[in-house]
């Protein structure tokens, strides 16, 4: 039994070394040393070997290890089954779409045909007119290539109606016998596939997959990227990302320039290499911006995946990508001001997203880390599968922008919400050996907005569990963090606080965290497979409703990496909302100076609004903020100069629990705070 758990652990050190260090090496056989050093670790964290039985059941039974169609939290809905799950890998494309202007959803797939004669060839797309609600049969099958991979659906807005935009790339065989891709597909439909046309990509160049489509509001047209292949070999790549775009609504595309590339290889620097590239378009549609993570090498080929030399680069184009601007990066890590725990440390990971607000400003998403105490499940959950939230303490989803006084560009950090880990290796359940390759699954961050561009909102996954137990060649392995759940966050760009997001984290305050602040941000609660591969949709709704896919991966039916009895099932999440309030405008009712006051909010109490008046003597800098009685803020009502006079302001505290709260108001030496109670 001992020899048993000293194997367990070594499989959880391997990939714990894994995640904090180096990416790219794969775990390794055991070793006497290594055995050696997992016997070290497993008294540093002071574990007490137990029979397995003690401490989680293995469940293995088919019949109750399907995910249930409803969890806890939010509804789930079968989307379809798929080929194989890695026709939903990568974040550079999308297979969920959302029109905010008619409430339409779709969501496309490929379709899981591996039956004996089954040749893989099927695309579905369903769709769902009433935000998501209900969803309608799966339509037939849309492919009109021998080989269709990773598509990539958008819904697209005419000024009167959306309809279907559709691409997917296909392999091909070239001319010096290699294969590749060659070609991408499109499909231009009404709802439901209705009078569907068909197109083609030009050529040459051949392309790769297209990466996310994303919309010109001001002029209908649609944009995306792909990288170019020379005709003659499927190996000999251009070396270049051209920008495409679509002026019918995603049926025809094309280049826009062969001279200027939205990439190429001279933009990352020597000891560099490049990571998730971005594309986007500003609301009005003046603003283009390509963007990517800059992942330092920490020794060639190798590279941290937490490291405070990573960078942030980006160009901007004004003409819609005719031409664009000089490369401009920097490093986070030299941001001044930090916000807790940053402030003592910061590192960033390879996740990257972008997002252009309606003022043209980028708002970058990745994943941050203060690293102040390493994650440790055998510390954080010694002796059975609960997490200590008070461990989760310094890494975060982490939004990156900038705001401009006076000229200066001040950029800023706001931590989201909790990643408990940076990367998460896991074990196939039908690992041949406990040597064989994990899968690898980050933190998946992703952007999505409102349709104005003055809402943003955050999705990425987190596992919640400490550890779990799985069979590997038929032995009980102890694994780190398989069950992954989605977590979403938003708020409103205009506001400066970092806790303008609508769910709050005591950031710095590790023994201030509860189960029900980490339970809000959770949009899942699914307790037999993670989530992994998830997707969300280019736009979130005006309430903010957000639209959300993933595929499943667990001890269901059939284990998800079965190559023939494949059961992979893409799920749609129900109800996923997070309401962002607007701004709160501040009325100035007397431009009179007068003694500094801050008048007691009216009414008192209040359900969910009041209104706040204050007096100033003077003009300066004013900041009106709304605190917990941890301490915590919940609100930034004013952080901008006001004149002298007198003013009022409106909290809304719909988003918040019953309770009391206290407001304080600063300007220049003055201050003072009261206190308000809000009763629902």
């Amino acid at each position: 039994m001992k020899k048993l758990f000293l194997l367990a652990f070594l499989v959880l050190a391997t990939g714990m070394a894994q995640s904090q260090q180096v990416a790219v090496k794969a775990p390794e056989a055991a070793s006497p040393l290594a055995i050696s050093q997992a016997k070290a670790a497993a008294t540093d964290y002071k574990m007490q070997f137990m029979p397995i039985d003690e401490r989680t059941t293995i469940r293995r039974d088919k019949s109750v290890g399907r995910l249930p169609k409803t969890t806890e939290k939010h509804g789930l809905t079968e989307i379809g089954l798929m080929a194989n799950t890695y026709a939903y890998i990568g974040d550079n494309r999308n297979q969920i779409a959302f029109d905010p202007n008619t409430g339409n959803v779709a969501s496309v797939f490929r379709g899981n045909d591996r039956s004996t004669g089954g040749d893989g060839n099927t695309l579905y797309v369903r769709y769902s007119s009433d935000n998501g609600v209900n969803w309608g049969p799966q339509g037939d099958n849309v492919a009109t290539s021998p080989s269709p991979r990773y598509p990539n659906i958008f819904l697209h807005w005419d000024g009167s109606k959306a309809n279907t935009a559709l691409m997917w790339p296909q392999v091909d065989r070239f001319n010096d016998g290699t294969s590749g891709w060659r070609d991408f597909y499109t499909m231009k439909s009404d709802m439901g596939n209705a009078n569907a046309q068909y197109g083609i990509s030009p050529n040459p160049p051949y392309w790769s997959i297209p990466y996310l489509t994303v919309p010109d509001q001001s002029t209908g047209d649609l944009y995306n990227m792909a990288l170019g292949i020379d005709p003659s070999s499927a190996e000999a790549s251009t070396g270049e990302i051209y920008l495409l775009r679509s002026t019918d609504g995603g049926l025809n595309w094309a280049a826009v320039t062969f001279d200027n590339p939205v990439f190429t290889a001279d933009m990352v620097p020597n000891g560099y290499f490049s990571s998730n590239l971005r594309l986007d378009i500003s609301p009005d549609g003046s603003t283009m911006i390509m963007a990517f993570a800059l992942i330092i090498e920490s020794e060639p080929g190798s590279a941290f995946l937490l490291d405070e030399n990573h960078e942030v680069a980006w160009k901007i184009s004004t003409d819609k990508g005719l031409t664009w601007g000089d490369l401009q990066r920097f490093r986070p890590a030299d941001i001044q001001n930090k916000p807790q725990p940053f402030d003592a440390k910061w590192t960033m990971a390879w996740d990257f997203d972008v997002v252009l607000d309606y003022k043209n400003r980028p708002h970058f998403l990745t994943v941050g880390s203060a690293d102040i105490y390493p994650y440790s499940p055998f510390y954080d959950a010694p002796t059975d599968t609960t997490i200590s939230l008070t461990a989760v303490d310094s890494t975060f989803a982490t939004e990156i922008t900038y705001y401009e006084d006076g000229g200066n560009r001040e950029w800023r950090m706001f931590p989201i919400g909790p990643v408990r880990r940076i990367r998460t290796d896991r074990m196939s359940f039908t690992a041949g050996s406990t040597t064989d390759a994990p899968a690898i699954f980050r933190a998946e961050p992703k952007w999505a907005r409102s349709f104005d561009g003055k809402k943003i909102y955050a999705k990425w996954i987190s596992p919640v569990l400490s550890w779990r137990v799985a069979l590997v060649a038929g032995t009980p392995t102890l694994f780190a963090d398989t069950l992954h759940q989605i977590y979403a966050n938003g708020r409103h760009v205009d506001s400066k606080s970092v806790s303008a997001w609508t769910y709050s984290w005591p950031f710095g305050y590790p023994e201030q965290v509860t189960n029900e602040m980490d339970s809000l941000m959770r949009m899942t609660a699914i307790e037999e497979v993670m989530t992994k591969y998830s997707k969300i949709a280019y736009y979130a709704g005006n309430d903010g409703t957000l639209h959300m896919t993933f595929v499943e991966w667990g001890i269901g039916e059939t284990v998800d990496d079965d190559p023939v009895n494949t059961d992979q099932v893409v799920w749609y999440v129900q109800d996923a909302k997070v309401p962002v309030p607007d701004v709160a405008a501040v009325e100035e009712i007397d431009a009179t100076p007068g003694d500094f006051k801050l008048a007691q909010n009216y009414p008192n109490p209040f359900n969910p609004s009041t209104e706040i008046t204050f007096t100033l003597p003077q003009g300066g800098q004013t900041m009106l903020r709304v605190y917990n009685l941890l301490g915590q803020e919940v609100a930034t009502l004013v952080n901008e100069f006001r004149n002298a006079g007198t003013h009022r302001a409106t909290f809304d505290a719909s988003n918040l629990p019953t309770g009391m709260y206290i407001y304080r108001l600063e300007s220049g030496s003055f201050s003072a705070s009261r206190k308000m109670m809000l009763s629902k």
